[in-house]
């Protein structure tokens, strides 16, 4: 947070807040919980997920464009950075290999998943997309995420396989 503010990559002025030139807001987690726990009861989870998707995607783009030659492996490692300076939780890239357009990413002590409360099913819906969004930028292909272990299932962590639908299926 120092070394973004140090550099003028965070910005607050006016009632407004930039991150990386690119606008942003806070809004209390228990926002998030509501707003899921109610789209799930109507539509299911693909409405948070592909909407993130496209956030995530719109984020790394517009990254690309404030920090020319911004490669893949540092914007990935900048977006890591940003899940743990946002609260989401401590996240990791277990690994990405941009050859195959496919990556595992770890989340401990998930915000949301905790949040949540117990659930037969994945929760993280918003944070894999975004994954998948981001992804999909890096590696100009259309990927998608799952959530293969979830904090609110009772696993110790949350893991997401990012890649093509069918590599990522083959995974799990």
């Amino acid at each position: 947070m120092l070394k973004l503010m140090a550099s003028k990559q965070i910005l607050f002025e006016n009632g407004r807040m930039e991150v990386l030139g690119i606008r942003d807001c806070f809004t209390p987690l228990e926002t998030y919980v509501l707003i899921q726990k109610e789209v799930f009861k109507k539509s299911g989870s693909d409405l948070i997920y592909s909407s993130a998707k496209k956030a995530g995607y719109n984020w790394f783009k517009k990254m690309a464009e404030n920090f020319k030659g911004l490669t893949q492996s540092k914007a990935s490692q900048w977006g890591v950075d940003l899940v743990a300076l946002s609260g989401w939780g401590q996240p990791e890239i277990e690994k990405i290999d941009f050859s195959i357009n496919f990556g595992i990413f770890n989340l401990r002590n998930s915000t949301l998943a905790r949040a949540y409360g117990t659930s037969t099913e994945p929760v993280d819906h918003l944070f894999r997309g975004l994954l998948a969004g981001g992804m999909s930028f890096g590696t100009k292909s259309d990927l998608d995420s799952i959530e293969t272990h979830c904090l609110a299932k009772g696993d110790s962590f949350c893991r997401f396989l990012v890649g093509p639908k069918s590599l990522i299926q083959n995974k799990v």
